[in-house]
This record gives structure tokens, sequence and C-alpha cells, in this order.
């Protein structure tokens, strides 16, 4: 929570809240609720006979950050870091070999039908809570929908591929942050320091908008009414918070549109370079 609000060693907010993506899964479809590997998820997900063995949007667009898990898993990375562990804007590794590798890995997907465009965020997660898929890669904000259509389910973290790197999905923070033009700089200051930082706060919040806490008094607290938010909450231990760059913005529709190309057969060589190419033209 505190390294997604720190930008070149100043914080700038005061973090509540942290979400990532997991993957959910229909233990009526698969007697694999925790897969290892994607390569384990694949064959306990066709064994079950479900619909699709997967439900994770992609569209026909691309969705780069629900892809993040099996990209990272399969050694593409956004942005490289220098010697002090900043990200490196001039180091784009969109087009590198790892990205390429990553490309063929989502192909692979693709050519098998775990990976579909015609999966999109408008129904990824109805096709799990409808019984069409056995597994299911989202966040904390399918919970609902899927506790409402009372499936069995389990829930862990995202995949990586066998053999490969871990997979590391993004992670999201809900955070606090003092306006610099407003009126009251010195109370907004004190609310962000000694009143927003409070568990109590954050635990009053809870109920409007149920997010895993980053406070960990809050989460042990949590822990035997709502179980799954704070595994979630733990989860997110194990992601990267997206980078805090501007230069991030540059990523996001090359990036997405390569990945749902290749899903749809197109080569991975070639479309990752040429994300890569449009990204760093970009950035300039």
């Amino acid at each position: 929570g505190l390294e997604a609000v720190t930008y070149d060693s100043q914080t700038y907010g005061v973090p509540y809240a942290v979400e990532t993506l997991v993957m959910f899964a229909n233990k009526e479809l698969t007697d694999v609720p925790e897969p290892k590997t994607v390569e384990e998820m694949v064959a306990a997900g066709e064994a079950g006979g479900a619909d699709n063995v997967l439900s994770l949007p992609v569209g026909e667009q691309g969705d780069a950050y629900h892809m993040e898990a099996f990209y990272s898993s399969a050694g593409g990375y956004l942005f490289g870091t220098d010697t002090e562990g900043d990200f490196d804007p001039s180091d784009v590794g969109v087009g590198q070999e790892g990205s390429i590798s990553a490309g063929e890995k989502i192909k692979e997907l693709g050519d098998q039908g775990v990976l579909s465009t015609s999966i999109t965020g408008d129904n990824a997660i109805s096709l799990f809570t409808d019984g069409k898929a056995a597994y299911l890669v989202s966040g904390p904000w399918a919970l609902e929908d899927i506790r409402t259509a009372e499936i069995d389910f389990a829930m862990g973290p995202v995949p990586g591929f066998e053999g490969l790197e871990a997979a590391v999905p993004f992670a999201g923070v809900n955070a606090f942050y003092v306006a610099a033009g407003g009126k009251n700089p010195a109370i907004a200051q004190q609310f962000a320091t000694a009143v927003a930082s409070s568990p109590d706060i954050v635990e009053q919040m809870f109920p409007r908008n149920e997010l895993p806490p980053v406070n960990l008094t809050l989460q042990e607290k949590l822990a035997a009414d709502f179980p799954e938010i704070v595994k979630i909450a733990e989860l997110a231990e194990g992601a990267d918070p997206m980078p805090a760059l501007p230069e991030m913005a540059t990523i996001w529709e090359p990036l997405g549109q390569a990945q749902a190309n290749i899903v749809g057969g197109a080569d991975p060589e070639s479309t990752m370079t040429s994300a890569g190419e449009e990204i760093t033209s970009q950035i300039g």
C-alpha cells in the first residue's frame, strides 16, 4: 500500500485498501480448486467438462491488466529499473524477448480456446456465475455476484506457467490524498495523518464498499466474517503495484491490442515488436 502511494521517495497518500486479481474455481466443474500451474488448470478444466476452462476478459481490444499475471510469468515486463530500483521509462519491455516469449504462451492458450476474444469485461463474471466456466480471473468486485449465484467456489493466486516465473498480477491501492490546491491544507494534512490512517475509519467505510483493507489489525478483525476479502489482501502482498509513471498511459492500449491479436492467432514476435515500437514512439 505504501509503495503504491510513493513516488520519487515522497509519500503522497494514506492507503486504506488493496485489491488484486485472483483465480476463482467452481468446485462443481473442477477437482483442482487451486491449480499450481496454468497447465494444471487447463487439464483440470477440460476434465471437468465446462464450456470454458477459463473466463478471463480479453475482448477485441485486449485487457493488459487482466493478462498481466500470464504475461509476467512468461517473462514479459513493462518497464525496466535503474540502479536504484526505480522504474526506467527508457527501458520498455514490450517488444523485448520476454514479451515475445509471453506472446507465444498467450498464443498457445488462444489456440487451445482457453483464452478468447469473445470473453470481455461484460460477460467474464457472468460466464462463471452461470456455471459455464471452471475458472475465473477477477478481483474482489466479483465476490458479490459469485455469492448471489451460490457458487461453491475456491479462491487462490493466479497460477504461472510450468517451469517459468511466478505469475505476478497488479495490485490496485485505494488511498486518501491531500489536494495540492486545497483551501485548508493544514487541516487536510491533519485529517490524512491522524484520521484517515485509523483502522476505525476504514472499518466504518467497509460495509459501504467491501474492499480488502491494508491495515493488519482490521484484517484480523474481519477474517472470521470476510475470509475471502482478507485472503485477497494477503494475496496482494505477492502482487506488484502498477508502476507510478506517467508513461504507463502509453502501455495499456498497444499491449492490450497486441495480446488480443495474438489470442486471435497473430504472430507473437511481429505483433509484440510493433506494440513496443508504438509505445516507444509515444514516450519519445
